[in-house]
């Protein structure tokens, strides 16, 4: 399917698809148009748990990260992982976004928990290798596919990255994956799908990449629903925005044409 008009996808993006010099970083407004959830649905779903032994609790007006915060001050961190992985299906169909990616790029990074990308491996037949903890990271290798869960893997609850002490220690517990996520970035241009750009680890690895590299850090691109300010933030953050028509949780923004095309356009099959 074509892109809807008035997207448009740079040719120096398209040629370094083709030429194998860039990187997929997904987030949650990839998975969408298959999941049909989001972070505000298991918010909800946890929060209405809260809510039977507190009838005053009022979840709507918190993140995911601060209900799952309360949910383990009155549980445990095990019975929540538990119950958000029950939360993502596990059997869902990957996209056509999600097929053509793994086609394409080598080295995918997503916060996503979902086993979507795993499903499009295993429907091409291509092997790949999951890096889901920091025990995993010394497994990478440029010799095979890679897909760095960086937020953990629905399939091993134990690593679900989800309260705020786990956002806020990451650099402490997964030291060696955001190793990994640096050297991609450096080294590569990437490309942000669905993702927000709002995680303080990963903003990070990038300030680091433009303060050391200066004038010649590689231009990243983002694949979103950016309003004129944000989009001029990213643009001095040295990322290029690619508009779509409305926002990663809508069905028909046009982000789920996106990959297929530039794919298609940079040749690979």
């Amino acid at each position: 399917m074509p892109i809807p008009n008035g997207i448009q996808i740079p040719n120096a993006l398209v040629e370094d698809v083709r030429q194998r010099r860039a990187v997929l970083f997904a987030g949650a407004g990839m998975s969408f148009p298959s999941l049909g959830i989001l972070a505000s649905h298991i918010r909800d779903a946890i929060g209405s748990e809260i809510q039977r032994d507190y009838a005053e609790y009022d979840f709507g007006l918190r993140t995911l990260e601060d209900v799952c915060d309360e949910y383990v001050a009155l549980n445990d961190r095990i019975t929540l992982v538990n119950r958000l992985a029950a939360a993502i299906p596990q059997g869902a169909i990957p996209t056509p976004s999600h097929v053509e990616a793994v086609k394409a790029f080598r080295f995918i990074i997503t916060t996503n928990w979902d086993l979507l990308f795993e499903a499009a491996y295993r429907q091409i037949g291509q092997g790949y290798n999951v890096l889901s903890s920091n025990e995993d990271a010394p497994n990478f290798t440029y010799d095979q596919h890679n897909l760095l869960k960086i937020h953990g893997s629905v399939d091993r609850p134990l690593t679900l990255i989800a309260t705020s002490e786990d956002y806020e220690g990451y650099a402490y517990t997964h030291g060696l994956l955001l190793d990994r996520v640096y050297e991609l970035l450096n080294n590569n241009t990437a490309l942000f799908v669905g993702y927000g750009l709002r995680d303080h680890h990963i903003r990070q690895l990038l300030t680091r990449i433009r303060l050391t590299r200066g004038v010649w850090a590689r231009k990243a691109y983002a694949v979103g629903y950016f309003d004129r300010v944000r989009t001029r933030l990213l643009d001095r953050r040295n990322i290029e925005a690619i508009q779509v028509l409305g926002g990663t949780d809508e069905i028909g923004s046009g982000l789920e044409e996106i990959l297929p095309e530039l794919i298609n356009r940079a040749g690979i099959h």
